[in-house]
């Protein structure tokens, strides 16, 4: 696995009182396959994520000492998250246990990215208050210390460490960078459904031995992304689509809507139950956001973020400074 010690972050130099900002951005599963249930309860993976331009924004202030940690939730998808078990709070705190000092520090998350639906937002914002207390605490560990950190708080949240496009596996967590895709355009609907039918657990234990597979569709996406080939519509595979098809008939009539009034494919993103279409030069695409809106959907244009770009640090002058 790539060390994080390899991506440069390009930011300027910080004075005491400084913030940081930092995107998270959101993620859609080009491919994902479901190999097994593992003794340890959870299901071992093969997934090729690669990240979007939908991006929560997430900002870090430091606080005197022992005024401990503040979490602040905006956004138009801040309504309905509790703050207290978000996992932006969990990664400070557990950052902060790890490294034996009070978590002194306000975080704020602007939510922009739709949840629950797939696209990771939750653990994005967790990945990106690790990579801003690094810089924001001096923090000098060993290569995949703190990638290994990050995996005790979410399968996802190591990938968002790397950003870009990468094959994952194991649960998530074994992460393997790839080269940037080419860029693609996508519009990314969100079903009108009620948060009950949105839980990743409900579909995890709706899986059936049948629906294993050995994840050779998902390695052979992943190698042609190595060679710069472009992902061919055929390994755009996702193992709970054919969960959703057989146990959320209120998901399926959703999406049989949209590909009627002209969706040609729809991809499921993670778990859902977002979907994504990838959408050619030329598409109408005012003319298909209104369609789709009619349908109900939430809908959202979004391309694939390269990793320099998903990786972005802004620092922030102290406040009150000039």
């Amino acid at each position: 696995m790539t060390s994080l010690t390899t991506i440069s972050m390009k930011t300027s130099t910080m004075s005491n009182g400084d913030g940081l900002r930092l995107l998270a951005p959101a993620k859609i599963n080009l491919a994902l396959e479901i190999l097994r249930r593992r003794p340890d309860g959870f299901h071992e993976i093969a997934t090729v994520m690669t990240t979007l331009d939908l991006a929560d924004r997430v900002s870090l202030w430091p606080r005197p000492a022992g005024a401990g940690l503040e979490v602040i939730l905006t956004g138009t998808y801040a309504a309905g998250i509790d703050p207290a078990g978000d996992l932006a709070r969990r990664a400070a705190v557990r950052m902060a246990e790890t490294l034996g000092r009070s978590p002194d520090v306000r975080v704020e998350v602007e939510k922009r990215i739709p949840s629950p639906g797939g696209l990771g937002g939750g653990s994005s914002d967790a990945a990106a208050v690790l990579r801003g207390l690094s810089r924001l605490w001096a923090v000098d560990w060993q290569p995949g210390r703190l990638e290994a950190l990050a995996a005790t708080i979410g399968s996802d949240v190591p990938f968002f460490l790397y950003g870009g496009t990468a094959f994952c596996s194991g649960r998530g967590e074994v992460v393997e960078p790839l080269k940037d895709l080419r860029p693609m355009r996508m519009l990314l609907l969100i079903p009108p459904v009620p948060q009950r039918v949105s839980k990743t657990a409900f579909r995890y234990a709706a899986l059936h031995p049948h629906d294993f597979t050995d994840g050779h569709r998902t390695r052979r996406l992943a190698q042609r992304i190595a060679r710069n080939a472009p992902p061919p519509s055929a390994d755009l595979i996702n193992t709970f689509e054919a969960v959703v098809e057989r146990s959320e008939p209120e998901l399926i009539a959703h999406y049989a809507r949209y590909h009627a009034a002209g969706a040609p494919r729809l991809h499921l993103c993670g778990s859902g139950p977002a979907v994504f279409m990838l959408v050619l030069e030329g598409a109408k695409l005012q003319e298909l956001r209104r369609t789709f809106r009619t349908e109900g959907a939430t809908v959202i244009e979004a391309n694939t973020l390269p990793r320099a770009a998903a990786l972005a640090v802004e620092v922030l002058p102290a406040e009150g400074g000039v």
